[in-house]
């Protein structure tokens, strides 16, 4: 045996304290992160409206906005908020038009262009080639109504007018379908 101790690591009951701290507070800011956005106290209400028609893209206050929710119940409906700046705006557009097409009938796809330049918007639009109905949110009040903190958002109401579902940032083909087919039931 030798005379020199085996020296075992010294545990620094600070050091430990703040890495467990560090860890718990990562743990909490993923899990946040990761979970469903709480969903804002919305419902439409008003005189129903018709959606705009072959390919228009109106102006429109925020009432008349509730009006064409009110005038849609009894079906799920989709509402995108989007820019012609946001490029996963860009990249999602599609996929809502390929939802539009194979929903038809059952649920409806309404975009509502936000914080943008008209101009730009319309051009945004006739460069994608959509064909879902889309308006122009004057005022900024629907995206302030609806609680908007990232482009593109959407929101999934049931067919009783109630938000059911928010999705903050771009969304996948599979999710929004996901979204939709329990909007149906």
């Amino acid at each position: 045996m030798s005379d020199e101790t085996e020296e075992r690591p010294r545990i620094n009951l600070r050091r430990a304290i703040v890495l467990v701290v560090i860890a718990l507070g990562s743990a909490w800011i993923g899990w946040n992160a990761l979970a469903e956005p709480d969903l804002p106290d919305f419902e439409a209400a008003g005189d129903p409206m018709e959606l705009p028609t072959d390919q228009s893209f109106p102006s429109v206050s925020v009432d008349e906005f509730e009006g064409m929710l009110v005038g849609l119940r009894g079906q799920p409906v989709v509402v995108n908020l989007w820019a012609s700046w946001c490029a996963p705006c860009r990249t999602e557009m599609p996929l809502l038009q390929k939802a539009a097409d194979t929903f038809s009938g059952r649920a409806v796809i309404l975009g509502v262009a936000t914080n943008d330049d008209p101009a730009a918007a319309q051009q945004f639009l006739d460069d994608l080639g959509l064909t879902y109905p889309n308006v122009f949110d004057t005022s900024g009040r629907i995206r302030v109504d609806l609680g908007l903190s990232a482009y593109p958002t959407t929101y999934v109401f049931g067919s009783d007018g109630k938000i059911r579902a928010r999705i903050n940032g771009g969304i996948s083909e599979q999710r929004l379908a996901g979204l939709i087919e329990d909007a149906l039931t």
